[in-house]
């Protein structure tokens, strides 16, 4: 998963969630109310609802998914990626064991732990002959 510290809560403005994602180069945040993870909201959440007059202005609850995907940070990959595909989400927030966000897992986090083990192998494999 990709270690994440920042989140929403439910009434800061869709144009502040626009600033963190492109200051973080990500394209998904959870949005918080009263310290719980309550969805998350996309890149394109935004762009969809910015279309609307003063959707900027409006709120990220206006804009988020209200059914996250929760795994948590000792879910083993299959695990995590079976949930993944069984809810069709294209992430995951991740948790620790005190339900406090830890991160964000995605398809790319997927694959690039699949290209490191396969990096990893394939150094084994050329240093074993």
């Amino acid at each position: 998963y990709e270690p994440l510290n920042e989140f929403l809560d439910v009434e800061d403005p869709v144009w502040k969630a626009w600033r963190m994602m492109k200051d973080l180069q990500i394209k998904h945040l959870p949005v918080v109310k009263n310290a719980k993870i309550v969805g998350v909201v996309s890149d394109r959440d935004i762009v969809q609802i910015s279309g609307f007059n003063g959707g900027q202005s409006m709120p990220v609850k206006d804009a988020m998914n209200l059914d996250p995907l929760i795994v948590y940070v000792h879910d083993s990959m299959d695990k995590v990626l079976r949930k993944m595909l069984k809810k069709d989400q294209q992430h995951a927030v991740v948790l620790n064991s005190n339900d406090q966000i830890c991160g964000m897992f995605s398809w790319s986090s997927a694959f690039k732990f699949f290209l490191n083990f396969s990096d990893i192998a394939h150094l084994q494999q050329l240093f074993s002959n």
